[in-house]
């Protein structure tokens, strides 16, 4: 039978790997991966803007609405994209293809609208970052100037299962065994949410090159990374005849982006 500080030994190392397991089941519910959930079912629809772009025939072009980080018809959670929905027509009699997208900043810098969720993510950040490192203080939401737990919940219960446990070996094969079982759990939700996301966002993308037919309607969204002011939208198309560009000027959106003072950032 073993000896009174045999025991106390055997506690002790069995506390000690547990606490190991809690810190990593802690790491690994950071894994549930924010950036791959949608937003909440109560967020509100978002807004009509129905600008329309000044006349560039055959192609109508509309801005309809903006959706913004956090803002109203926002449908992923912390989404670092801006959403430009339009609507397209072709007025002429023959067929017209729409090309490109294009957004200018306020220096004239030009973005094109992008294809990738992930790639937009990771240049809004890259300008996020420019922005503060050129002393121009940067809000990821639209600005006040501009009109797991099923899964957790079984890991938490094992761990604790484990820390009352005096015996060292049963505290190993906790560690051993639900780790590996949460993880899987958790890169199924990250896959799962990933997955979603490319949905929605392919779902909603007007992908270009855009063929209209004489007299065709289309509306869908234009992605572009979190520019600061905008200053215009450009759609360039092409027919059988000549080139065309319908430009939307973005006055409108100056403080898109813009903290009211510097100190007030936004980020997370």
């Amino acid at each position: 039978m073993p000896t009174a500080p045999c025991r106390d030994g055997a506690r002790r190392r069995a506390f000690a790997a547990t606490a190991v397991m809690v810190s990593a089941l802690s790491v690994l519910c950071g894994c549930v991966a924010s950036k791959y959930r949608l937003a909440k079912k109560d967020t509100p629809p978002a807004e009509v803007i129905g600008i329309a772009f000044p006349a560039a025939a055959p192609l109508q072009a509309t801005l309809a609405s903006l959706i913004t980080y956090g803002g109203p018809g926002s449908w992923k959670r912390e989404a670092l994209w801006d959403e430009y929905v339009v609507q397209l027509v072709n007025q002429g009699d023959r067929p017209l293809t729409v090309d490109a997208a294009t957004l200018l900043d306020f220096k004239g810098t030009s973005y094109a609208a992008g294809s990738d969720p992930w790639a937009l993510e990771k240049q809004s950040r890259e300008l996020e970052r420019q922005y503060r490192d050129h002393g121009e203080a940067f809000l990821r939401a639209a600005g006040p100037g501009v009109a797991i737990v099923g899964a957790g919940a079984v890991a938490g219960s094992a761990a604790t299962a484990a820390i009352v446990s005096p015996v060292v070996a049963g505290a190993a094969i906790a560690a051993v065994v639900v780790l590996p079982v949460y993880y899987v759990s958790v890169l199924g939700i990250n896959h799962h949410n990933r997955n979603a996301v490319m949905a929605e966002f392919g779902r909603r993308r007007l992908a270009l090159p855009l063929a209209l037919a004489p007299g065709e309607t289309r509306t869908g969204s234009l992605f572009f990374p979190m520019v600061r002011s905008p200053g215009s939208l450009a759609l360039h198309g092409t027919g059988e005849s000549a080139a065309t560009t319908a430009a939307l000027p973005l006055g409108f959106l100056s403080a898109l982006h813009v903290p009211t003072s510097p100190a007030g950032d936004g980020t997370r």
